[in-house]
């Protein structure tokens, strides 16, 4: 049992024996699926490379690369060119020392496939990270399944807009990942992001290294050390509840502009009373007015023949 306890720092590292020879020139990590990349190999170090593609610097941790092809035809264009471009990128001893360096910034962790994830880095603990995203809040990463990250504040466009408040998360800070699984005993948690090895369900007890989740009638046993990532609540409980939010406000904005609409509609309906009424009061006036113009009129027609009646009287008693 002492060697299966083996810590991250404390692995074999036979495996590190990487291509230094390599360096500078053009590769291909990985012969296919999501993880794989061709570009520049630009650096090597004891237990990860940094690789530059596409404008991209990405950082592959060295344990879990099975294969780099080296392009040939490419680098013997290159050595005659003499022509290589400077990229800046992040200096380490270790790949648990990078991740330090990416603190408080916004990576991507693998390139592809159903453990790729963007998020916010918070902190990086012994053996784990912890990691602030919109779907599922804080989530822990075991940094022995990483396979690569890269630095995604500059890509964002496209991608969701990672939350970055003044005010830090409360998250658990434990000595090592499997202390986090003794801590959320009891709790539901969410197990591996995405996948066939995706569970959900409640941790409840530790018995030689294993722990027991129950989901409905399944019973699952799971070692902590082969676990990507975990986090407490069930799978985009946070994006489920920030859609309820953003519905809720749609729902009472709504709700304020029909009283909005309502308001201006009783403004405008006693406007046009007050208009209607007015009129009716200056249609009344026009009419008397009018009626006592005609009224005057035929006065003075009355008092015009009165006057020519009297005239041709006047005038034949005059005979």
């Amino acid at each position: 049992m002492g060697k299966s306890k083996m810590n991250y720092q404390n692995r074999p590292r036979s495996f590190q024996l990487l291509p230094y020879s390599l360096k500078g020139k053009n590769v291909t990590i990985y012969r296919g699926g999501p993880e794989s990349k061709t570009g520049r190999l630009i650096d090597v170090k004891p237990d990860y490379i940094v690789l530059y593609s596409e404008n991209t610097v990405i950082y592959y941790q060295a344990s879990h690369i099975k294969s780099i092809t080296e392009d040939s035809k490419a680098n013997s264009i290159n050595m005659n060119a003499n022509q290589e471009e400077e990229v800046d990128y992040l200096h380490a001893e270790n790949f648990v020392s990078l991740m330090n360096h990416f603190r408080n910034n916004t990576i991507q962790i693998n390139q592809g496939g159903p453990d790729a994830k963007n998020g916010l880095l918070l902190e990086v603990i012994n053996d784990y990270l912890v990691l602030q995203t919109n779907d599922d809040g804080i989530v822990y990463y075991n940094i022995h399944h990483i396979k690569s990250v890269k630095n995604a504040q500059k890509n964002m466009d496209n991608k969701e807009n990672i939350e970055n408040t003044a005010v830090q998360p409360e998250f658990l800070r434990k000595t090592s990942f499997n202390q986090l699984f003794m801590h959320m005993t009891h709790s539901w948690v969410s197990i591996n992001r995405n996948g066939p090895e995706a569970l959900e369900g409640i941790l409840v007890e530790n018995t030689d290294g294993y722990y027991t989740l129950i989901n409905n009638q399944e019973v699952f046993r799971i070692h902590p050390f082969h676990v990507r990532s975990i986090s407490v609540g069930p799978k985009g409980a946070l994006k489920q509840e920030n859609n309820e939010n953003k519905n809720d406000n749609k729902q009472e904005e709504s709700s304020s502009e029909e009283n909005v609409l309502t308001s201006s509609d009783q403004v405008i309906t006693s406007s046009s009373s007050d208009r209607r009424t007015e009129w009716s009061r200056t249609s009344r006036r026009s009419r008397r007015s009018s009626g006592e113009r005609r009224t005057s009129r035929r006065n003075e027609t009355r008092r015009s023949r009165e006057k020519v009646v009297k005239s041709i009287d006047y005038t034949w008693k005059t005979r």
